[in-house]
């Protein structure tokens, strides 16, 4: 079991089977799910439990972590109950974070086709429950069970509304990809941190881009003080009938050099204005471009500010669950790159 401090200071615990990856197996389908709420009442009284809602401690549920790896998820027709019968997958992996208790594992996919199917066309409706033995109440009489002592035997897929804890919920991958769905919350750990980085190299850049436009700007304010003292002087002074050729010269030669740092600070204004409306697409990592381009949000999606409208957001990503949009609108948002 792995123990660590999230980057909002959330205290995580994991486990996981090592299992051997084989790029594109036809029968490993990968899932990943929030079997239940810790230290929280649950919806309604599960079966079993004598018409008495439950309570399943983080304490007991940290003991009995390691009993849910290499246990089955399965599934009854209607989506209404448990059936330990019908074996539909594995589960690989347990993680507790936050009041959730995560599992991830995969479907067998080759085996059960039909029933994949239905699951990803009613994967928002959908969510999971869990089995155990060896069950130790604190108070048999309460109305809640408080559930100190478990070993979990297995989970269901079911439906939210008919599962004990109804905040729950069930994510299966394609049959095209082999890893698990895009992990937010792991990104979310990290994405403050990417972010401040992003910004410290921009804030860096800026820095430099205003002290060369200061140098340019003075320097060309020296340039038209100059010209206009010669401009008066030749004004003044009589002119000969033909003038010297050095002071001709020279004056040309001011005149290139005005033109050219009058070009020079335009493009330098014209790249200033390009780097800014890419700063904001900088802050976002190569992930989330990778999803998003995934999700056929292109780069143009971006206006000249560097946000996206929400309308086009919404559309692009419709196809994905909903955790996942939320959390790509709300790594968006935090970047500011949200109409």
């Amino acid at each position: 079991m792995k123990k660590k401090l999230t980057a909002h200071g959330m205290r995580l615990e994991a486990m996981a089977l090592e299992i051997p990856e084989f790029p594109e197996h036809p029968n490993r389908i990968p899932f990943s799910g929030v079997l239940t709420r810790l230290d929280a009442p649950s919806d309604r009284a599960p079966a079993g439990a004598a018409g008495h809602r439950v309570l399943l401690t983080r304490a007991a549920a940290e003991r009995a972590l390691p009993s849910l790896l290499g246990m089955a998820v399965d599934y009854a027709p209607g989506l209404r109950s448990h059936d330990v019968r019908r074996k539909i997958g594995v589960i690989t992996r347990a993680d507790i974070v936050g009041d959730r208790l995560e599992v991830g594992g995969h479907f067998f996919g080759k085996d059960f086709p039909d029933i994949l199917s239905q699951l990803r066309a009613q994967r928002e409706q959908l969510g999971m429950s869990y089995e155990v033995t060896g069950v130790r109440v604190a108070d048999a009489k309460a109305a809640v069970w408080v559930l100190e002592r478990v070993v979990f035997t297995g989970a269901a897929i079911l439906e939210r509304s008919a599962a004990a804890y109804q905040a729950t919920s069930l994510a299966a991958g394609s049959a095209a990809s082999q890893q698990p769905s895009f992990d937010f919350t792991k990104l979310g750990e990290t994405m403050d941190e990417k972010i401040t980085q992003t910004l410290d190299v921009l804030a860096q850049s800026s820095r430099a881009l205003a002290a060369e436009f200061s140098g340019l700007r003075a320097t060309l304010e020296e340039l038209r003080a100059t010209q206009e003292t010669m401009a008066r002087l030749l004004e003044i002074s009589p002119r000969p009938q033909s003038a010297p050729a050095d002071l001709e010269t020279r004056i040309e030669e001011l005149g290139c050099a005005s033109d050219a740092l009058r070009c020079q600070n335009e493009a330098l204004r014209a790249q200033a204005d390009r780097f800014a409306a890419q700063a904001t697409r900088k802050t976002l990592p190569p992930q989330l471009l990778t999803l998003l381009a995934k999700s056929h949000v292109a780069v143009d999606a971006f206006g000249p500010n560097g946000q996206v409208d929400v309308v086009v957001l919404d559309k692009a990503l419709e196809g994905l669950p909903v955790e996942q949009r939320m959390a790509v609108k709300s790594q968006l948002a935090r970047a500011g790159a949200l109409l």
